[in-house]
């Protein structure tokens, strides 16, 4: 482990990017996703293409008959690499077992101790290869960790993510909206890392 001058191990400090990823988001979470649309009027005007409106209505079609679908994360946190540390995420979205949405991130902390920059690969639907993409994104990291703000590119429109941590640390709550639509997570710990 590296320790700073002052002997604190590096993935210790108050920075909130590192409490945020490093103290409470670590480990693996389980929960539920939600989605939908909330102007089709907008949606329909976007300039997203065919391909994501046609994905975006099969997507709010699907909850509104099947109810929201799972949600699980596996944060590991890797404070040694890079400058600040970094931690790598996998988010499944699934419903009956079946994979709707995989995602694998790697979250980049910077030294000022709030932002973040966020490399992922995605895919949508059941099939690998299929649809799928690579994309960066930034966050920023506040309320002493206790709290995250993301501005992410999701199915060809501008998202803004608003996560917060419930004060045992064990459960967030986020928030997604774009100009047509929203998107919760509600996800709780389910283990620790070991």
């Amino acid at each position: 482990m590296t320790m700073e001058p002052e002997g604190i191990p590096r993935h210790r400090t108050n920075a909130p990017n590192h409490v945020y990823y490093f103290d409470i988001g670590t480990g693996v979470w389980q929960g539920k996703a939600t989605f939908r649309v909330t102007s089709w009027r907008r949606l329909m005007r976007s300039r997203i293409g065919l391909t994501n409106k046609l994905l975006v209505t099969s997507m709010h079609i699907i909850e509104r008959l099947t109810g929201a679908p799972r949600q699980d994360s596996d944060i590991v946190a890797k404070p040694n690499e890079g400058e600040f540390g970094q931690a790598d995420n996998v988010v499944r979205i699934s419903k009956f077992g079946v994979t709707l949405y995989l995602l694998e991130e790697q979250y980049v902390l910077h030294s000022d101790g709030t932002g973040v920059t966020i490399h992922g690969n995605e895919r949508l639907g059941p099939v690998p290869g299929l649809l799928t993409r690579t994309f960066t994104y930034t966050a920023e990291i506040r309320e002493e960790g206790m709290a995250a703000t993301y501005s992410m590119p999701l199915l060809g429109a501008h998202w803004t993510g608003n996560y917060q941590v419930a004060a045992d640390r064990q459960s967030i709550f986020a928030e997604l909206v774009c100009d047509w639509g929203t998107a919760t997570e509600d996800t709780r710990r389910i283990s620790a890392p070991a």
